[in-house]
């Protein structure tokens, strides 16, 4: 699905106001900011040739300075009389310190006396979630006007009459340009790329938290943030939060460290003001009888013999994971343990270590984990680009098959 909240690489309102309608239309509810909501200005030079160029510059020149999801818009129009003339310089085609008042009356004053009035408005949309990009275009064909015609819109849409229309997109009801828009058109065609495409999608919040603790296996700070981006209330954010936490008993305490400071950044950077630490009392007995239910749950028929064994190994490894590992960490609340379940086997796939892998998937499965549970880790893996390790998971979850 389209991320549930996007930047726009722009400070126009107008254009964010139009393109949070346009999604909506097309039954897509997202928060649209303006990058300027966030960063006390957004400059970029629009240097490509193309208005392909153009958005993906803006959208990855927004990405960089917020590291959010971005849409960028690049837009403009194209006269024939003019061999295509304002083009990608359509905002500043009068020049330094242009207007929208004063583009029109250049247009007109290059199309006097001119009956070829021919014109297309063109919009590609960019979407850069950092990870990937997506792009799309949208075109809406009509002619310019002998003169100026509405007072709704922006930019020439007091100019521009759409073809199939007597009205400029200036004289009709912002719901019927809606409908018809080289911007509308963008989005739809957006919209259906970003559903179509082969990549598969974060769709929810074990989607979300997958790819927390994969960024945070592999120490990739841009994944964390881009899986961070898709929480949108203060539970998301204690699920992320208690997701990154475990991951201290399996790839240490410095790789969750970090992850769990960029998550706070995040937070600190999307104003939530909650705190996301649960402070439990350090009660060891308690730890301890409810490390020792979560771990006859996941371990099942195997648990008496494994005990067995740590004890004689070292009676207090086996100490500190019924009581550390499972009792004070595992059994925390805003996670469910099908969750943390399938997050472990992510982080364990992550770093290879089959053994405790096979146990896991095994344990996953005990506590109410399903199959395709399992496969969506997969997914997972393969969205990281971890092939080695997707196929790892694959072949111990055929065991279980």
């Amino acid at each position: 699905m389209i991320p549930p909240r996007l930047v726009a690489a722009t400070g126009n309102a107008h254009k964010v106001d139009e393109l949070r309608a346009l999604f909506l239309h097309h039954g897509v509810i997202v928060d649209i900011l303006p990058i300027t909501s966030l960063v006390d200005s957004f400059e970029v030079d629009e240097s490509g040739a193309t208005f392909e160029e153009n958005a993906l510059i803006k959208a990855l020149a927004g990405y960089g300075m917020c590291h959010l999801p971005v849409i960028a818009d690049d837009s403009g129009l194209e006269v024939d009389a003019l061999d295509g003339a304002p083009g990608v310089i359509s905002a500043r085609y009068s020049g330094a310190g242009a207007t929208d008042a004063s583009n029109r009356s250049k247009l007109l004053h290059e199309l006097a006396r001119n009956p070829q009035r021919n014109a297309r408005f063109r919009c590609v949309l960019a979407i850069h979630d950092g990870v990937r990009s997506v792009m799309a275009e949208g075109s809406c064909e009509g002619s310019i006007a002998l003169e100026e015609r509405g007072l709704q819109g922006f930019g020439y849409d007091s100019l521009f009459i759409p073809r199939g229309f007597d009205q400029t997109f200036g004289e009709v009801d912002a719901a019927v340009k809606h409908l018809h828009s080289h911007r509308a058109a963008a989005v739809a065609a957006l919209v259906k790329r970003w559903t179509a495409d082969p990549t598969p999608q974060v769709t929810g919040v074990a989607d979300f938290l997958l790819d927390a603790v994969i960024a945070t296996a592999t120490g990739n700070e841009a994944a964390l943030r881009f899986a961070a981006a898709y929480a949108v209330n203060v539970e998301d954010y204690l699920a992320l939060y208690e997701a990154i936490l475990q991951t201290y008993l399996f790839c240490g305490f410095p790789a969750a460290l970090e992850a769990l400071a960029t998550l706070e950044s995040c937070v600190m950077e999307r104003g939530f003001t909650t705190s996301l630490v649960a402070h439990e009392p350090f009660e060891v007995e308690v730890f301890r009888t409810r490390g020792e239910i979560l771990c006859r749950r996941i371990y099942g028929s195997v648990y008496d013999r494994m005990m067995e064994r740590l004890d004689g190994v070292s009676p207090e490894l086996r100490e500190w994971m019924i009581v550390e590992g499972y009792g004070k960490t595992l059994s925390r609340g805003a996670l469910s343990v099908v969750a943390r379940e399938c997050c472990i086997v992510a982080v364990l796939a992550c770093t290879r270590r089959t053994t405790q892998l096979i146990s896991h998937v095994r344990g996953a499965l005990a506590v109410g984990a399903s199959v395709d549970h399992i496969h969506g880790v997969i997914d997972a893996l393969q969205r990281h680009g971890l092939a080695r390790e997707s196929l790892l998971l694959d072949d111990v979850l055929g065991r279980f098959e």
